[in-house]
């Protein structure tokens, strides 16, 4: 399963004194459209993604037309709020519709891949996950790759998922964003491979799961080295719309 919508609002990125660009970026684990309780939050993520100045968010745990969300497309509803682009890959088939991972973006998206990232221990329903990545055209800069994961709980199946994100950037060899619900702490050794060739550029101190009383900083905003660094990393305020914080950064290019 995979859809795109295209919305003719357009927003720039935002010129700063030192003559770059800069691009506000979030990544969200979203707990198909509830907090921690199963009450419906969708709306109001979607309210507060508009507000936040993010112009590219990538979602995890994101239903498509699935029971347990009253048959919604998460995606389509998110773009409806936000006014911005959507796109949609499955890691599986789910209660008659589709788990994965979603992208929302002020920008124009030219190519979207579900890459499939091993699991160790796969299962009936998981035989593997999607990474999702998006080719997304920035004005006046040329094309920047997204890609957006949610890592198993395995430690050994996420190092594993960690090479193969680096394989791809490296052979894509774009400027490039990695984003995502990695499951991992900054301590372990998979974030580690992942910044021996990416720039992690949230906070790394502050912790975003579980929402309600954070302990564990397990989700992440990366950049390749050929971008320009971060212009600011921002704490949000605390948001229960889910059972994971999101994260935001700026980065400039």
């Amino acid at each position: 399963m995979l859809q795109i919508v295209f919305f003719l609002w357009l927003s720039l990125p935002v010129h700063n004194n030192s003559g770059k660009d800069s691009l506000t970026l979030m990544s969200y684990n979203i707990h198909h459209g509830t907090d921690k309780d199963e009450k419906a939050t969708l709306d109001s993520m979607g309210i507060f993604i508009r507000g936040s100045g993010a112009a590219i968010v990538g979602l995890q745990e994101v239903d498509s037309v699935c029971q347990r969300s009253g048959k919604t497309d998460q995606m389509k509803r998110l773009a409806q709020i936000t006014g911005m682009h959507y796109a949609f890959v499955r890691h599986f088939a789910f209660q008659e519709g589709a788990y994965g991972q979603g992208i929302l973006s002020r920008y124009p998206i030219k190519k979207i891949e579900n890459i499939r990232l091993s699991l160790l221990k796969p299962d009936t329903l998981r035989q593997s996950l999607a990474l999702i990545t998006a080719e997304i055209a920035i004005p006046g800069k040329g094309t920047l790759l997204l890609a957006n994961a949610h890592f198993s709980l395995d430690p050994a199946t996420r190092l594993v998922q960690a090479r193969e994100v680096l394989n791809y950037l490296k052979k894509k060899n774009l400027p490039a964003v990695f984003m995502g619900d990695l499951n991992a702490t900054p301590d372990q050794e998979e974030i580690q491979l992942l910044k021996t060739a990416l720039q992690p550029v949230n906070d790394l101190n502050q912790p975003s799961f579980p929402a309600e009383a954070p302990i564990k900083t397990i989700d992440y905003i990366f950049v390749t080295r050929n971008l320009n660094g971060i212009a600011e990393k921002k704490n949000l305020p605390p948001v229960l719309y889910s059972d994971h914080l999101p994260v935001q950064a700026t980065i400039q290019f």
